[in-house]
C-alpha cells in the first residue's frame, strides 16, 4: 500500500509511532485530497501497527505478573520447605538428647557403624516459649517477665545552603516492650516450681558428629600397602 511518507512503520517503536501519527494527523489541512487519501491510509496502518504494539506491553505485563506469581509460590514452597526441615532437624537432635540421658554419666558418645555423635552439655537450660507473655496470668508476668524501655533520639538539623542553622531539635521516642525474664524461668524450672503455660525448659546439648574408621577393616589394606615395598626393602639390603 503507498504512503505519503517514506518511513517504515513497522520498525518503529510505539512512542515513533505516536509521534509518526500526530505529526501526520496535523498535516493533513496542508496536504492537497490526493494527498490527503494517502495520509490517510498511512494514518491507519500507523494506527493498527500502534494497536498491536499496545497488545504487546499487555502480553509483557501478564508474562511478568505470572511470572513474579510463580516466584512467590516456589518462595512459599521453599519456606515450608525450610520450615520442615529445621522441624525434623530438632527433632532428631531431641532424639540425640532423649539417648544421651540413657549412657552412663562418665560417656557423652553415641556411636553407630560407622559415625559417632559426642553430645556436650550447654551451659545454660534452654527455654522455649510459645505463648504471648502479654496474655500471661498477672503474677506470672509479674514473676516471670521484665519490661525493656529503649529510648532513641533523632536529631534535626536545618542550615541554609550557606550553611547557617535555622533550626536544630531533638526528637525522642521510646518504645516500652514486655519481655520473658529467662533467668527468672529456668531458676523456678530448677526448684520444681510451675511455669506459665506454653513455657518449656530443657537440657540441650552441643553436638559433634565424627566419622568412625575401623581398625579391622584398615589391617587388611594396611598389609598389603607395606607389601608392595618389602621386596625393594630386601634387595636394598
Amino acid at each position: 500500500m503507498a504512503h505519503i511518507t517514506q518511513a517504515k512503520l513497522e520498525s518503529l517503536s510505539v512512542i515513533k509511532l505516536y509521534e509518526h501519527y500526530g505529526a501526520l494527523e496535523r498535516s493533513l489541512p496542508l496536504l492537497t485530497p490526493e494527498s490527503q487519501e494517502l495520509a490517510k491510509a498511512e494514518l491507519e496502518c500507523c494506527a493498527n501497527l500502534r494497536s498491536e504494539k499496545i497488545d504487546r506491553i499487555y502480553y509483557a505485563i501478564a508474562a511478568h505478573e505470572d511470572a513474579l506469581e510463580r516466584i512467590k509460590k516456589e518462595g512459599d514452597l521453599i519456606t515450608q520447605a525450610k520450615r520442615h526441615h529445621e522441624s525434623q532437624l530438632n527433632q532428631l537432635k531431641n532424639l540425640l538428647g532423649w539417648l544421651r540421658r540413657s549412657l552412663p554419666l562418665d560417656s557423652n558418645r553415641i556411636q553407630g557403624k560407622n559415625y559417632e555423635f559426642v553430645l556436650s552439655k550447654k551451659k545454660e537450660l534452654t527455654v522455649e516459649i510459645t505463648s504471648d507473655p502479654e496474655f500471661w496470668h498477672t503474677d506470672e508476668r509479674s514473676k516471670f517477665c521484665i519490661q525493656q524501655e529503649v529510648t532513641t533520639t533523632k536529631q534535626i538539623v536545618v542550615r541554609s545552603m550557606s550553611g547557617e542553622v535555622l533550626s536544630n531539635r531533638t526528637e525522642p521516642k521510646t518504645k516500652t516492650e514486655t519481655l520473658p525474664n529467662l533467668d527468672a524461668i529456668r531458676n523456678a524450672y530448677q526448684n520444681g516450681e510451675h511455669l506459665p503455660s506454653g513455657v518449656k525448659v530443657e537440657q540441650q546439648y552441643s553436638i559433634r558428629k565424627n566419622r568412625l574408621f575401623s581398625a579391622k577393616r584398615m589391617e587388611p589394606q594396611t598389609s598389603e600397602y607395606f607389601g608392595e615395598f618389602l621386596p625393594e626393602l630386601d634387595s636394598a639390603e
